[in-house]
């Protein structure tokens, strides 16, 4: 069920620092326009499991030198539209780096290879390849030489119908911290028949508030020093050990709180995906490409990304009102009166600058106007858990209360979507006092890999940590008595999950 986080730039990081010089006179690119790469045996040819579904993903193919040492290519494939849209190589290099590189991706990118024949990993690449190339989209510059150490891709090469697209269409996948996101854009605009194609673009995440994330200033040295700064889920057996030996069992954090709950029996997710009332919410896939489906023209994104740029250096929450900038969204809602985020904009205009009221009503009519908008939703929800008006939650969230029945047309959801969907609900169980379902939809986001960039509101991860602690207070003071031994605390902190 789930999706593999994006190819990393991490990954490329490590793999060239660890990648050792090669002697002067041994010159890779050399050797590879050679063409002595083709010459070698083939080692392996990997793909990740259910990569049909997946679409987008790593494909590594290597071939072994008389010496042991390992030529190696991994090309990251997506089926979706972009072909061949980065690439690593490495030439004559020890197979403990190939090793090592192959573990980083199950660790970090949560995959499981499985070997498969050469002539499925040629025609995955160079399908993708041409698919890309009927919007004038070109492989990652770097594929000139992974394209060396593959086999020659002519005529007569065997050929494998490989999936390629989205319900018969290119589907476009633009992140903003994609370098070749104009590029991708301006070609698939060029050459790209009407209706052969979808361009899908992020959405802004009006759930989160980053700045109570990343202030940095909020953090000295004794904060740093502090073992508690680092989070508890991360924890080896030493610190949990440490911890039980401290016996401080008094002042618990937010975050020791909610681990240890998920940690107890009753509150296990894995014995709870089991239950009937919870398995339908395990019916999705995560994703973090973007997934909303409308398109903005150039002059629209102009105007969006001055609006932005002003909000994020407007300190509302201080300041006296930036009236300027209130009047500048309201212009463009006027201008684009189907820009969703921009009415977006305007509610986070007036959640920062505390005037609930306001927030609340620009909620209400954003629902009104796009009520198939899950951030609508969201935002209402958010200023209501702001004016803690705990029980109309149900009805700001249209008392759906799986994220797709509220878009059945989709089974793959953003992180940010999950996040923003979910949330309202752990703060409404957690305060009515139905804790196993906060804790099952806190688990089910720690599932989805939503926690690690998008982090519970304050708010919520309050709500759940008070709920909590009625259950895990009674646990720990069985600690400190000495009910629960060292052996049995570890168990239960350090168990599988």
């Amino acid at each position: 069920m789930k999706e593999i986080l994006p190819f990393s730039t991490k990954i490329q990081t490590m793999a060239k620092k660890k990648s050792k010089p090669q002697k002067s006179s041994f010159n890779p690119i050399t050797y590879l326009k050679t063409g002595s790469a083709r010459k070698l045996s083939i080692f392996e040819c990997l793909l990740p499991k259910d990569w049909e579904k997946i679409k987008k993903f790593p494909v590594i193919f290597s071939r072994k030198h008389v010496n042991g040492n390992v030529t190696f290519t991994s090309v990251l494939v997506d089926l979706l539209c972009t072909g061949a849209k980065d690439v690593l190589f490495f030439v004559n290099e020890p197979e403990s780096l190939y090793r090592e590189i192959l573990d980083t991706y199950r660790e970090q990118l949560m995959l499981d290879f499985e070997p498969v024949s050469y002539e499925l990993i040629h025609n995955v690449i160079f399908e993708s390849i041409a698919f890309a190339d009927e919007y004038g989209i070109a492989p990652h510059e770097d594929f000139r030489y992974a394209e060396m150490i593959l086999n020659e891709d002519s005529d007569d090469f065997p050929r494998i119908e490989v999936p390629l697209g989205e319900g018969g269409k290119a589907q476009l996948y633009l992140n903003f911290d994609d370098e070749r996101a104009p590029y991708f854009e301006r070609q698939i605009l060029k050459y790209g028949e009407a209706g052969s194609y979808e361009i899908i673009r992020n959405d802004f995440d009006p759930f989160l508030d980053e700045d109570e994330f990343d202030d940095e200033d909020d953090f000295d040295e004794e904060d740093m020093d502090d073992k508690y700064s680092e989070p508890c889920f991360t924890w080896d057996e030493w610190d949990w050990k440490e911890f039980y030996e401290e016996g401080n069992f008094v002042e618990l954090t937010n975050e020791i709180v909610i681990y240890t709950l998920t940690r107890l029996p009753e509150y296990s997710y894995f014995e709870m995906i089991e239950e009937p009332m919870f398995a339908p919410f395990l019916e999705i896939f995560h994703t973090d490409e973007p997934t909303s489906k409308y398109s903005f023209t150039k002059e629209e994104q102009k105007y969006m990304a001055e609006v932005y740029e002003r909000l994020e250096f407007s300190d509302l929450e201080f300041d006296e009102a930036d009236l300027e900038l209130l009047k500048m969204i309201e212009t463009g809602i006027k201008k684009y009166p189907k820009n969703r985020i921009l009415h977006q904009y305007k509610w986070e205009y007036f959640q920062r600058s505390g005037e609930l009221p306001q927030s609340l009503e620009v909620a209400l009519e954003m629902k009104a106007k796009f009520p198939d908008y899950l951030f609508g939703l969201s935002c209402h929800a958010q200023t209501l858990i702001e004016m803690g008006e705990v029980d109309s939650i149900p009805e700001a969230m249209n008392d759906f209360t799986k994220i797709q029945d509220f878009l059945p047309e989709r089974e793959k959801f953003h992180i940010t979507e999950l996040q923003s969907f979910y949330s309202p609900w752990i703060y409404y169980y957690a305060k009515t006092g139905q804790l196993r379902a906060a804790s099952f939809l806190f688990d089910l986001l720690e599932d989805h890999f939503v926690l690690i960039s998008f982090p519970l509101h304050p708010l919520v991860e309050t709500a759940l940590a008070e709920a909590a602690l009625k259950v895990v207070e009674p646990f720990y003071k069985k600690v400190k008595a000495g009910e629960v031994s060292i052996e049995e605390f570890l168990d239960l902190m350090m168990g599988e999950d």
